[in-house]
């Protein structure tokens, strides 16, 4: 996938400046944009972790992307680093809709 491709389905999922961006929306774009990638990165089936292998921590997973991200094309990278940042300012966003759900409706994690 090529930068202007990515932009171009951004903004027709999302509109001009991401004015329907929403998390669900988002999840659900980033979800079938990664099968995508994955088809098109030509790396085989899907990796399955294995119960009997290590659990890594997410630490470790993330370094790991940002390690493997150094090698990748200039324009691959930029487009794995977006997607990274836009998955993750989303989801803090939604964390941040779910604590603000809670005081509104004076609900606390425990109930």
């Amino acid at each position: 996938m090529r930068l202007a491709e990515l932009r171009e389905l951004v903004r027709q999922e999302f509109g001009p400046r991401l004015e329907r961006a929403t998390p669900a929306s988002v999840r659900e774009f980033l979800d079938r944009l990664q099968v995508r990638l994955h088809a098109e990165s030509g790396e085989g089936p899907p990796y399955v972790i294995e119960v009997d292998e290590q659990a890594r921590s997410y630490e470790e997973i993330v370094a790991d992307f940002f390690s493997r991200a150094l090698d990748y094309e200039p324009e691959q990278a930029a487009i794995m680093l977006w997607l990274l940042a836009f998955e993750q300012h989303f989801a803090m966003l939604e964390d941040d809709y779910s604590q603000r759900h809670l005081t509104i409706f004076g609900e606390t994690e425990t109930e």
